[in-house]
């Protein structure tokens, strides 16, 4: 695209003329990351503080121009490609820890500190940063928000954005907004999490630090297929222990591994797993023989106990370079990032064979166990066009499976371009308008990280939507209905007075059924309108517990909606929704990883009734009752810029209203 000479200057100005790049060396060496999309930009800028982002982005806003943030570059989606051309952001400088502070637990970084420098730094200190993608030696914190990426410590410590405790945030416009999940108004550092930059940049990071468990026991074991495997999980998380880690290989990833790192692995297992437990020593050594028992129950061939520090590195560095043995083999690497329901793993995972055979590809599996995440790398030489385009077919079928199973194309390495198209497999239409108008919210004029994520042409693409609740069907026509009229609605439940004092109210309380108690996958869906207490009343009589506070008569939807108890918003998984309009939209489900899309979990936690009328709800369960937590006071009515922004885009007549005594839903 065109860039003036008037812009030009200007950013020279800002940056200083050596930092305004138009060589064509700097613009190839910018227009490619880890994944098969290349892409040229028009300039690329080197930025040496983050003083510079905010006038920067400002004056490309002004100039409309496109502008992609780029780090190291390490994802395999093309999500730093300039595919409109524009301004590429080399942001690799702005990588410095301003303080820790080990008494209040967190951090405060600037976005490109890589990964692997704060654990390191925060290891002389007796602390550590639970999210560990496995390129923590050469990722960004803001690179591992900006898709989500958490590797994996994830089932027990959560992801990212779970660490995630503040950010300065950027938006396209060049205004700076102080995001925490804890403010008023929708949880928008949970909505931007995953975003891959499409909302905008991320300038400053305060992440979450938790001291170095004082012990960590290390275990191999191997069994003769990944049913017993992914059985010997779900049994584990049925007795209530929860692994620091459990990553998994086929025995094609094995036999690669041990022939490039030599790690001691047996080769001939169908399924390897390294199973990880943490904290104080009388618990592990409680956990660790009910683990190996389990581990034998379900059949297992080894049974490895790491002695010593050494021999747990040893055990480790097998995994650690999975990707490096298979690149060994062939110039280039294809990695999948499917995620799908813990329990569909072996029947997903078998169809996934069934697909390398068919398109006759060498391919390794190895995933995270516990939250069903894997990553399929498939080697191949990107001179050979068959062979690349073989690749590519079978990668996409590998992702349209995931879906299939009720998964999604991405668990945390995002969408970018390479996906975008299967977005359409994975949604349907009302939910990828929906994507798209958050976008338009953000971004009106198109210009952060442009056309990722959200599909061309996906209106007659998408897939069918799908509904057969009663129920939810006649509130969508019931909403459909007022919308054509211009009647405006007040979403309430269990509060009264709303009911009585407006002849529009729109109750939900017929929605009370719980739907499915999954003890497979530790997950439990539910209507909305359900009361709290007594959905912790039900699922205790399925010996199965949530994070809700004790004794709170709301209706679910309520307490999501006015945000009041954050522990309960984090282990949210889906969300349906019906928009002012009537449309019904879905995001998620029965996943612990999703970065396909924006997360409409964190979107609606917190609208207070105002952007959409929550219906049902995925949540994680446990085997064993959780520990309660304050019950935040409801919030108000958000009245901030980007709520604004995202009311006029959802909500453009206004329609939905809310109760000031409280928002109850």
């Amino acid at each position: 695209m065109y860039i003036s000479e008037h812009i030009r200057k200007q950013l020279q100005k800002l940056l200083g003329k050596e930092n305004v790049l138009t060589d064509e060396a700097a613009l190839l060496l910018n227009g490619y990351d880890c994944s098969q999309s290349r892409h040229r930009p028009d300039l690329v800028l080197n930025l040496s503080s983050v003083s510079q982002l905010a006038p920067v982005i400002a004056l490309l806003w002004q100039a409309k121009t496109p502008f992609i943030p780029r780090a190291s570059a390490t994802n395999h989606a093309g999500s730093c490609s300039a595919i409109k051309g524009g301004a590429v952001l080399n942001l690799n400088a702005l990588n410095r820890i301003s303080s820790i502070y080990t008494s209040k637990g967190f951090a405060e970084v600037e976005p490109c500190v890589i990964t692997g420098d704060l654990q390191q730094e925060l290891e002389s200190l007796g602390f550590f940063y639970a999210p560990d993608p496995a390129s923590e030696k050469i990722s960004t914190l803001s690179g591992n928000l900006a898709q989500n990426a958490s590797g994996a410590r994830c089932m027990k410590y959560g992801n990212t954005a779970d660490h995630t405790l503040a950010v300065h945030f950027i938006t396209p416009d060049g205004k700076t907004h102080y995001l925490r999940h804890d403010q008023p108004g929708p949880d928008w550092l949970g909505l931007i999490a995953g975003s891959e930059g499409t909302l905008g940049l991320i300038e400053k990071m305060t992440v979450k630090i938790l001291p170095l468990p004082k012990h960590v026991h290390t275990f191999l074991t191997t069994f003769p297929s990944l049913e017993q495997a992914i059985q010997t999980v779900t049994d584990l998380v049925a007795q209530g222990i929860i692994p620091r880690c459990i990553e998994a290989m086929d025995r094609t990833t094995t036999q690669a591994v041990e022939n490039f790192s030599h790690a001691g692995y047996p080769t001939q297992a169908e399924a390897l797993l390294i199973l990880e437990l943490d904290g104080e020593l009388k618990t592990i050594q409680q956990q660790a023989p009910v683990l190996e028992k389990i581990c034998q129950q379900n059949k297992c061939q080894t049974f490895i106990t790491a002695k010593t520090e050494k021999e747990r590195e040893k055990l480790w560095q097998g995994r650690r370079a999975a990707y490096s043995a298979m690149a060994a083999l062939a110039p280039d690497v294809a990695v999948g990032d499917g995620t799908v329901p813990r329990s569909a793993l072996p029947q997903a995972l078998k169809k996934v064979r069934e697909i390398i055979e068919k398109y006759g590809v060498f391919a390794s599996l190895l995933f995270h166990a516990g939250d069903g995440n894997f990553h399929p790398q498939l080697v191949f030489d990107s001179r050979q066009p068959e062979q690349t385009q073989r690749v590519g077919k079978a990668l996409q079928e590998i992702l349209k499976t995931c879906v299939d199973f009720g998964g999604t194309i991405s668990g945390e390495h995002g969408v970018g371009v390479q996906k975008r198209a299967l977005m359409a497999y994975q949604y349907d239409a009302p939910t990828l308008r929906l994507f798209q108008q958050i976008k338009k919210a953000f971004d009106p004029a198109n210009l952060a990280n442009p056309e990722k994520i959200i599909p061309v042409g996906f209106e007659e693409k998408a897939r069918p939507f799908q509904e057969e609740n009663k129920e939810v069907l006649a509130l969508a026509q019931e909403i459909k209905n007022r919308f054509s009229q211009k009647i405006p609605s007040l979403i309430c439940g269990y509060n009264p007075s709303p009911k009585e004092a407006f002849s529009h109210a729109l109750p939900t309380d017929r929605l009370r059924q719980i739907l499915e108690i999954d003890k497979a996958n530790f997950t439990a869906t539910v209507q909305a309108g359900i009361q709290v207490n007594h959905l912790a009343q039900a699922l205790e009589k399925e010996n199965t517990f949530a994070k809700l506070p004790p004794q709170y008569t709301g209706s679910l939807g309520g307490l999501i909606a006015a945000k009041t108890y954050l522990p309960f918003i984090n282990q949210l998984t889906s969300i349906q929704v019906i928009l002012p309009n009537g449309d019904i939209v879905n995001y998620g489900g029965k996943l612990m990883k999703n970065a396909a899309g924006y997360n409409l979990c964190r979107l609606f936690a917190g609208s207070m009734g105002q952007l959409g009328l929550i219906t049902k709800v995925t949540f994680k369960i446990y085997a064993f009752p959780q520990q309660a937590e304050t019950l935040s006071a409801p919030f108000s009515v958000p009245t901030d810029d980007l709520f604004i922004r995202m009311k006029k885009v959802i909500d453009p007549e206004y329609l939905f209203i809310s109760a000031q005594e409280g928002g109850k839903q």
